[in-house]
C-alpha cells in the first residue's frame, strides 16, 4: 500500500506544476491588468505600481520569482486588497470553505448511499421510481437555480431559515448552502449506488446467500462493500464539483469563503489572489483524488496489482 501511495504522490507533483504554469501564463496573457480602471491612472503612478509588484519584469522572470515565493509558502501580496497578503486573506476564508465543502460531501455520501440502497430494494417499486425522479431533478437543476428557490421558499416565504450570511458558522446558516452544494452530488451518488447494487445483487455469491435463507437486509449490507468502488471513483470528481460550485454558492449566500475572493480577484485582475485560489483548489482536488485512490485500493486489492509496473 505504501508503494502504491508513493507512486500516486509522485504523479501528483507534475500535475500541480502544469496547473500552476498554465494558470500563471493564461492570467498574464489575458487582456487587461490589475491597475486598469474606468479612470486611467497617471502613467508615472501606474509604472511605479507595476515596479513595486514586479509586473514590469519579463514574464518568465516573474514566473520564476513566483515559484520561489511559492516554495516558501508565500502566495504573495493581494493586488486588490492591498493591506493584506493572499496568505492572510486565505487564513480567514479557507476554514469556512473547507467546513462548507466537507459537510456537503458528507451529506452527499450519506444521503446518496441511503437513497441508492432504498432504490435497489425493488427494481420497479415506488422507492426505485422515487430515487430515479429525485436524482434526475438533482442533476438537471444547477446550483444558481436551486439556491434562489430555497432562499425564496424557506427563507423569505416561510421564515424557517436565514437567506444568507455566515453568522460564525451557526447551523441555521449552513443548512441551505450545504444542501445546495450537496444536491447534485446526492443525485449522482444515489444513481451510481443504485446501479452498482443492482449489478452486485445478481452475482453468484449473493444468490448463494439467498439460497441459505439469509435475510434481505443482511444481503444488502454484504453487497454494499462490493458496490462502493464505482461510488468512490466518482468522489474525486464530486469534490472538484463541490469546490467549483462553492464559488457560486458562497457568492449567492454571502458567505465569506474562498469563493468571494475568487470572484473579487477575477473581476479586479488580482493575479496573486486568483493564482492562490487556483493553487488551493488544485491541491485540494489532487489530495482528495489521492485519498480516493487509496480507498479504492483498500476496497479492491486488484487495483494495487494492476498499477504495478510489468
Amino acid at each position: 500500500m505504501l508503494r502504491y501511495f508513493l507512486s500516486r504522490l509522485v504523479t501528483a507533483v507534475p500535475t500541480l506544476f502544469v496547473i500552476i504554469t498554465l494558470a500563471f501564463f493564461l492570467l498574464r496573457l489575458a487582456p487587461g491588468g490589475p491597475f486598469d480602471s474606468e479612470r486611467a491612472l497617471d502613467p508615472e503612478i501606474a509604472a511605479n505600481l507595476r515596479r513595486i509588484y514586479r509586473l514590469d519584469l519579463p514574464l518568465v522572470q516573474q514566473f520564476w520569482l513566483y515559484l520561489q515565493s511559492l516554495a516558501h509558502g508565500d502566495l504573495g501580496p493581494s493586488l486588490h486588497w492591498r493591506d493584506f497578503t493572499v496568505n492572510e486573506l486565505f487564513a480567514k476564508a479557507l476554514p469556512i470553505s473547507v467546513k462548507l465543502g466537507t459537510l456537503a460531501m458528507l451529506v452527499a455520501i450519506i444521503v446518496g448511499t441511503a437513497l441508492g440502497l432504498a432504490g435497489s430494494l425493488r427494481d420497479n417499486g415506488l422507492g426505485a421510481h422515487f430515487v430515479d425522479g429525485a436524482a434526475l431533478v438533482g442533476i438537471v437543476l444547477p446550483v444558481f437555480v436551486v439556491a434562489p428557490l430555497l432562499q425564496l421558499g424557506l427563507g423569505l416565504s416561510l421564515h424557517i431559515l436565514p437567506v444568507g450570511g455566515w453568522n460564525d458558522g451557526a447551523w441555521q446558516n449552513m443548512i441551505l448552502p450545504v444542501f445546495t452544494l450537496a444536491l447534485p452530488q446526492i443525485a449522482v451518488v444515489a444513481r451510481l449506488m443504485q446501479a452498482a447494487l443492482r449489478d452486485v445483487l445478481t452475482k453468484p455469491h449473493i444468490r448463494t446467500l439467498r439460497a441459505f435463507g439469509m435475510p434481505g437486509w443482511f444481503i444488502h449490507v454484504h453487497a454494499l462493500r462490493a458496490a462502493f468502488p464505482p461510488v468512490v471513483s466518482y468522489l474525486g470528481l464530486a469534490a472538484a464539483n463541490v469546490l467549483t460550485g462553492s464559488v457560486i454558492v458562497e457568492t449567492i449566500f454571502g458567505i465569506p469563503g474562498m469563493g468571494r475572493y475568487f470572484v473579487d480577484g477575477a473581476l479586479g485582475r488580482d493575479y496573486t489572489l486568483v493564482m492562490g485560489t487556483v493553487i488551493v483548489v488544485a491541491v485540494a482536488v489532487v489530495l482528495f483524488n489521492l485519498g480516493v485512490d487509496l480507498l479504492l485500493a483498500w476496497l479492491d486489492p486488484r487495483v494495487r496489482v494492476e498499477s504495478r509496473p510489468q
